[in-house]
């Protein structure tokens, strides 16, 4: 049977959130935001590794250690410290579920993405297994323009053809661990890596699949946002 981890990133300041409190830990009806996102997989994972900042372990700790002595079964959540980019808190989250004996697929989530659904993710992961990788992302609404370095619109893409990416995100251990490897072995060339998949796109030769998400997996980013959310999880 197939072993599957998780990995929720929780690292990262949200300065677009203009909040004292990083935005992974502002509550909404006593809890907070990241664990409304990691609660969604503890039935259906091996292990869930929740990545933060390196200031953060501790008081997740103490969470974890609080809510087992409220009754809550957290006996497959761990956490370890990120790093200081995105990718490098996922190389960082693989590691440690390699140190608790791997998994076949893993599946990796913005922590600020809490009105994910059930349903996308069994389709992340079912297309995971099924395809090696694949991606939570929903059709655009709206018409897409590519801007040039002079600020005038430099083409239009077919819309029919423009998906917003989404998390979670589904690889077989494999292809991930190949292609985080041959990133840190060429460099990044100054990517701007901003999810899982540019990576498996840019340093493999691995497909990548669109699974269709939902238009209300949001990613918790602005004030606005978190409104939209308190709302959602009444």
């Amino acid at each position: 049977m197939s072993r599957i981890g998780v990995l929720v990133l929780a690292a990262g300041k949200g300065t677009r959130m203009n909040s004292a409190v990083p935005k992974q830990f502002l509550e909404i009806n006593g809890k907070p935001i990241f664990m409304h996102s990691s609660d969604k997989f503890l039935d259906l994972a091996d292990v869930v590794c929740i990545v933060t900042d390196e200031e953060h372990v501790a008081f997740m700790q103490a969470l974890l250690e609080h809510n087992a002595r409220m009754g809550k079964n957290n006996k497959n959540v761990i956490i370890t410290c990120g790093g200081r980019e995105r990718w490098q808190s996922s190389v960082n989250g693989l590691r440690a579920l390699d140190e608790l004996g791997g998994c076949d697929y893993v599946l990796i989530h913005d922590a600020a993405r809490c009105l994910v659904d059930r349903g996308t993710i069994e389709r992340v992961l079912q297309d995971t297994i099924t395809y090696g990788a694949a991606v939570a992302a929903v059709p655009s609404k709206d018409t897409i323009k590519i801007a040039g370095e002079d600020g005038f619109v430099a083409s239009t893409p077919d819309r029919e053809k423009c998906w917003i990416i989404q998390t979670p995100q589904g690889f077989s251990r494999e292809i991930i661990t190949e292609a985080y490897q041959n990133l840190i072995d060429n460099g990044s060339n100054g990517m701007n890596i901003t999810d899982d998949a540019m990576v498996v796109e840019n340093f493999s030769h691995h497909p990548v699949r669109l699974t269709m998400g939902s238009y209300e997996n949001i990613k918790v980013t602005t004030p606005e946002d978190l409104i939209y959310v308190k709302e959602k999880l009444k």
